[in-house]
C-alpha cells in the first residue's frame, strides 16, 4: 500500500483535532479541580463568592419577573 497525499492530510487533521479535544478537556477538568481547591481553602473568599452569586440570582429573577409583568401590556395581541 502506497501512502497518498489525501491520507496524509486526513491523518494530520484527525490527529490534530483529537489532540485539541483531549488537551482542552484535560485542561478544563484540572482547572476546575484546582479552582475548587483554591476557593474551598479560603473561607472569606468562599463566603464572598456565595453572597455575590445569590445577589446575581436575585437580580436575574427580578429581571425575569419584570419581563413577564410587562409582556401583556403592549397591544390587544400582546405584541
Amino acid at each position: 500500500m502506497k501512502p497518498s497525499a489525501l491520507g496524509d492530510v486526513a491523518t494530520y487533521c484527525l490527529l490534530g483535532g483529537g489532540g485539541i479535544f483531549f488537551g482542552g478537556e484535560t485542561g478544563l477538568l484540572t482547572g476546575t479541580f484546582r479552582a475548587r481547591q483554591q476557593i474551598g481553602s479560603d473561607r472569606d473568599g468562599r463566603d464572598r463568592i456565595q453572597r455575590a452569586f445569590r445577589r446575581f440570582q436575585a437580580d436575574a429573577l427580578r429581571s425575569q419577573a419584570e419581563v413577564l409583568e410587562n409582556e401583556g401590556k403592549g397591544s390587544i395581541l400582546g405584541l
